[in-house]
């Protein structure tokens, strides 16, 4: 997990967290569930690892944290709640964090989880020759202390705000893994059989077939109510769907929007849970270039593109409207009162005359100085709905006269080009944090990062140095509200849209919430109402 220093870059792995404390009030089948049901939820590719050292991909983190926890977990409104720790409080300075641990928690093996097995993973995440991909989470963590068996502290170097992010790693078994050679961790058979502290263990994995999950009977949490959890392996998108349309799959993730119709007609049997992502598009323009440099102009490009033609035609309605960088899931920073820039093609054409760009020649382009406006556009080719959106965005800005050039490029030449401001403009998109550091892609100081575009304002810097630094989450919330407005009004990126993932799930499933942060959200409070309803009718309930 990548957390808010300086230097994270802003295509992050994606921190996933399932919720597993305490009981669901809206749960009222705990008494009389099947809880001999199960499970199949088809998945495009295979797990890498089950050691949270070395996962680097989202959905192995979620099926991972079904079975490994940490001290503190996210909830559906991204506030953190206590996993294996039953509270904690900071220091009057902010520079320790001290967590109390829940008595009554136990490994899969019946060994106690304490706050030796914190101590020791910590010490594994910060060891260089662990190399573990989650290292930044100890950069600013000074010591982890031993209070008592039940209570750790951790020491910082400063204050920041994400210091319970970087202590809310999930926990590793000391009692099985401090004899293993640091150099030796990544191959270890920790990461192909892993001892669990939450609602699941591993049952079997068969590479590149399936993963089967079995509920953990020493969890200390309510019992799961899935005897059995199963992702089955189909790497191909057709047969996943084929599967789905059948039953042979109770579960997809990520279904296609366009298939959407076609699956609810084929089998009416499954309910579709529309998410609201954390991916958005946008159009980002080289202000380095004087064509872009006038805020009237990009906000005229913007004004120029129907955004909700594109979320209808292209995403099938899976999508909303974008306005800054934070999504909407993030409810305590997220500014819900700017207005979006209308689709309007005639104060889009006023904003260019003022500009003082006009069709000073009837030849449909504007121009100035003799010079018309156009532009090149790169995207990533290979991805079918960047490629159909520059299409659409070509021609909507036609219509009012300024003339774009598609370059569509491979993957890697494109990152190449974007580094070396080697762009007019380009389609691109970005998977954003749980957290809020804009600092690699606003600040003009990241041009050596993901500022690609040489953005550049001085009360835009400062709002972001001061809201990294704020340990108040009210104070820091108006800031970042602040900054979306005025990142907003600069219309240095076209903000397109947010991205929902579309997520198909048979219908006998009950409780089921999909969530930004997980669509595997709280699955130990799933269950199969066809099985709790066929047990209660032959026991009289």
């Amino acid at each position: 997990m990548l957390k808010g220093t300086l230097g994270t870059i802003a295509l992050i792995i994606v921190w996933t967290l399932l919720g597993c404390g305490g009981e669901s009030t809206g749960d009222k089948t705990q008494h009389k569930a099947d809880y001999r049901s199960s499970i199949i939820i088809g998945i495009p590719k295979d797990v890498d690892t089950f050691n949270p050292l070395y996962t680097e991909t989202a959905f192995a983190h979620e099926i991972n944290h079904l079975m490994l926890l940490g001290l503190a977990d996210l909830d559906d409104k991204s506030d953190f709640q206590p996993e294996l720790s039953q509270s904690w409080e900071f220091a009057e300075d902010n520079l320790s964090l001290t967590y109390h641990l829940r008595p009554d928690m136990r490994w899969a093996d019946g060994h106690p989880i304490s706050a030796e097995d914190v101590e020791f993973t910590y010490e594994l995440i910060a060891d260089p020759v662990v190399a573990s991909p989650q290292k930044v989470a100890a950069e600013l963590i000074k010591k982890v202390e031993i209070v008592d068996s039940l209570t750790v502290r951790f020491h910082f170097k400063e204050p920041y705000p994400y210091q319970v992010f970087d202590t809310a790693e999930e926990i590793l078994p000391k009692h099985v893994l401090e004899g293993v050679a640091r150099d030796q961790l990544r191959g270890h058979a920790f990461g192909r059989n892993p001892l669990a502290s939450g609602p699941y263990k591993l049952k079997q994995h068969k590479k590149q077939q399936y993963i089967e999950l079995e509920r953990n009977e020493n969890y200390f949490g309510p019992k799961p109510h899935l005897e059995k959890i199963v992702f089955k392996i189909v790497p191909d998108e057709t047969n996943l769907l084929t599967q789905l349309r059948s039953g042979e799959i109770d579960m997809m993730i990520g279904v296609p929007p366009a298939e959407v119709d076609q699956l609810k007609k084929a089998n009416s049997n499954i309910n579709i849970y529309p998410v609201s992502g954390r991916l958005y598009y946008y159009v980002g323009y080289n202000e380095s270039l004087p064509k872009f440099q006038d805020p009237r102009v990009r906000q005229a490009l913007t004004m120029a593109m129907n955004r909700q033609e594109m979320i209808d035609a292209l995403l099938y309605g899976f999508g909303k409207p974008c306005v800054g960088h934070i999504p909407p899931m993030i409810d305590w920073a997220y500014n819900d009162n700017i207005k979006p820039l209308p689709y309007d093609i005639e104060a889009a054409k006023d904003l260019m005359a003022r500009a003082g760009w006009k069709d000073s020649d009837g030849d449909g382009w504007l121009d100035k100085n003799g010079k018309i406006f156009e532009f090149s556009l790169k995207t990533d080719g290979a991805n079918t709905i960047k490629s159909d959106i520059v299409v659409v965005i070509q021609q909507q800005l036609k219509a009012i006269g300024i003339k774009v050039a598609l370059q569509p490029q491979e993957w890697t030449a494109l990152m190449g080009q974007l580094k070396a401001k080697d762009f007019e403009a380009h389609l691109s998109g970005w998977s954003t944090s749980l957290f809020i550091d804009p600092t690699p892609v606003f600040h003009s100081s990241a041009t050596d990062l993901f500022n690609y575009g040489s953005y550049a304002n001085p009360q835009v810097d400062q709002l972001i140095e001061k809201g990294r630094a704020e340990m108040d989450r009210d104070k820091a919330a108006a800031t970042w509200k602040t900054l979306q407005e005025i990142v907003y009004q600069d219309q240095h990126y076209s903000f397109l849209f947010w991205v929902d993932r579309v997520v198909a799930v048979n219908s006998r499933y009950a409780n089921v919430n999909p969530v930004p942060l997980s669509s595997l959200y709280e699955l130990e409070k799933w269950y199969d109402s066809a099985s709790t309803e066929k047990l209660a009718n032959s026991t009289g309930n």
